[in-house]
């Protein structure tokens, strides 16, 4: 799947439908970024090379515990920069993102930092701006359905503190982004981290109907195809359904 962002501005996804994962290649026809790459890396550098752009920067949303990345192996391997958030502690080199951070990725591309607690404590999100406009944000887990409902109605079993920041991450995405910025997440599709856990149990949204609330518009399972949503902002946001109630499903 790849789509244009504006200014001539391209987005291509590496989808892992096993685990339910995407990464992002996303280039101004000479330089690249990618980011949440998976371990397989081979797949970024053929699609690097086959639209002859050199990658420069690599950016990880969060530390993933679904699958074993290939940040840092593909940073090794290119010579870009590895960004992770300043706050994480880990045993390699890697540049410090920290929220409210520009990286200059080229005359056209910049890319600059958001920080989106909730799907892990330290979680960030990256806004694409290309000629001075925000045309793309990359929310990783950030916008996982079934995880931004109403902190008054979420019980003492779905790590609260968790979840409210999840609730505050998304209302801060839609209020500071143009309704025009497209929503590139890594998580989603059926993957572990879009089936909450709750006292051992996994938590479900009940599907609804085809073109009702809560429903999946492709009339899949809302828990695999919601969850991951790619799209406009507010669409999204209202397709993970804020408010919604949730109830605990037997394994």
């Amino acid at each position: 799947m790849s789509n244009t962002a504006g200014a001539g501005v391209e987005v291509v996804a590496v989808d892992t439908p096993a685990l339910g994962d995407r990464s992002y290649l996303a280039h101004d026809g000479q330089v690249a970024v990618v980011v949440d790459p998976q371990r397989d890396i081979d797949r970024v550098l053929d699609l690097a090379a086959a639209r002859g752009v050199r990658i420069t920067h690599v950016f990880e949303t969060h530390l993933h515990n679904d699958y074993v990345t290939g940040g840092l192996a593909l940073a090794r391997a290119t010579g870009a920069a590895y960004h992770v958030n300043a706050a994480d502690q880990v045993a390699f080199d890697r540049v410090p993102a920290s929220d409210g951070d520009l990286i200059e990725v080229s005359p056209v591309l910049r890319v600059r930092v958001m920080a989106t607690p909730g799907h892990t404590f330290t979680h960030l999100s990256y806004v694409l701006e290309a000629g001075g406009h925000a045309h793309a944000v990359f929310t990783g887990g950030s916008l996982l359905y079934g995880s931004t409902g109403r902190p008054d109605l979420l019980g003492s079993g779905c790590a609260p503190e968790l979840a409210r920041a999840q609730f505050a991450s998304a209302h801060r995405l839609a209020a500071e982004l143009p309704e025009s910025a497209d929503v590139y997440p890594t998580h989603g599709f059926g993957s572990f981290c879009s089936a909450t856990q709750s006292r051992g149990q996994l938590v479900h949204h009940r599907p609804g109907a085809a073109g009702q609330p809560g429903a999946d518009p492709a009339g899949g399972p809302v828990r695999e195809r919601a969850a991951g949503r790619t799209g406009r902002l507010p669409r999204v946001l209202r397709a993970h359904g804020p408010g919604q109630r949730r109830r605990a499903a037997r394994p």
